[in-house]
């Protein structure tokens, strides 16, 4: 009898502090969940007219929230199209893998020299890592491209295979490249593989920074010759196109024609309508930079980045 009653009261203690531990534990469970909370994509308004483009604005193009990945328009997205220049954004992305010392003194050579917009150096001109990088992505010179393949110390053809290999983990299905620099019309894309390209370039600060540079201005180190490059990026120099850049990169083939890719906020401080832009194919620049522009407004006015049911209510901008 005293065993029995010993054991029943083993029972209630256990079972007492078992509810006071529930009790204690399930509000942090309860305060941790709530603390995770998903971030809402932008849902289109009811009342947003579909985006009308201009003949000659594009052949393909994706808008995509930057936060969450969502796509909000697309057009010929899945379409096969030549890279162009946009394809040094993979090449700076591999680059980067290798942990490259910013200040170590490199060359340009002769075998870098692979036509289209360079950096006018002679053969043999001498400057730090930064520089060249700089030179790619501000100035689009294809000899500085190529001159980061060769110096990354995986080979031009170890490289590329990177510059591929990279895509592939990205997610991009459609996308493969030939060279380092782009002027092969064989380096191929789609819109939709593009921003998710972007989308990880314009999120390292060693890109974002050339990507938003509109001047830039370096010593070559053996001559003493200063050299000044602008960005061809139209939408960055404009103060007042409603736009403010985060990153950008254009190209130019006469197979591909006009291509940009943007990260981009309405202004500085709003973040949570950050957009990728990926515009291929426009017949000139001017078009391409003012469908760019008017993909931008038109977006930031179709959807709402509130919860869908307040998108759905009250259909207006998220102040």
């Amino acid at each position: 009898m005293k065993n029995r009653k010993h054991r029943v009261k083993k029972i209630l203690v256990w079972a007492v502090a078992t509810a006071f531990l529930a009790l204690s534990v399930w509000p942090w469970q309860a305060n941790a969940a709530s603390a995770v909370k998903p971030i809402a994509a932008p849902s289109k308004k009811i009342q947003a007219q579909d985006f009308d483009p201009k003949p000659g604005d594009f052949k393909a193009a994706v808008v995509m929230d930057y936060k969450t990945k969502k796509i909000l328009y697309a057009y010929n997205s899945e379409v096969s199209r030549s890279a162009a220049s946009l394809t040094k954004l993979t090449g700076a992305l591999v680059f980067l893998d290798t942990k490259p010392s910013w200040n170590k003194v490199v060359s340009i050579q002769k075998k870098d020299e692979v036509g289209g917009g360079r950096l006018r150096v002679a053969s043999g001109a001498t400057l730090t890592v930064r520089d060249t990088v700089y030179s790619s992505i501000v100035g689009s010179a294809n000899n500085a491209a190529t001159a980061l393949a060769r110096i990354s110390g995986l080979g031009l053809t170890k490289f590329v295979r990177q510059m591929n290999a990279k895509a592939k983990a990205l997610g991009c299905t459609n996308t493969k490249f030939k060279d380092p620099s782009g002027m092969d019309p064989e380096n191929v894309t789609t819109a939709a593989d593009m921003a998710k390209i972007a989308a990880a370039a314009f999120s390292r600060a060693e890109i974002r920074s050339p990507a938003t540079t509109a001047k830039y201005t370096f010593r070559i180190l053996n001559t003493g010759e200063v050299k000044t490059i602008r960005n061809t990026n139209q939408l960055l120099l404009d103060e007042n196109n409603g736009l403010y850049v985060m990153g950008g990169k254009t190209g130019y083939l006469d197979e591909a024609k006009n291509n940009l890719v943007l990260r981009v906020r309405p202004d500085r401080q709003n973040a949570k309508q950050e957009l990728i832009i990926v515009v291929l194919g426009a017949e000139t620049k001017a078009q391409l930079f003012e469908a760019t522009q008017r993909l931008a407004q038109w977006t930031w006015s179709a959807y709402d980045w509130r919860t869908p049911a307040l998108a759905a209510n009250y259909g207006s901008s998220a102040p």
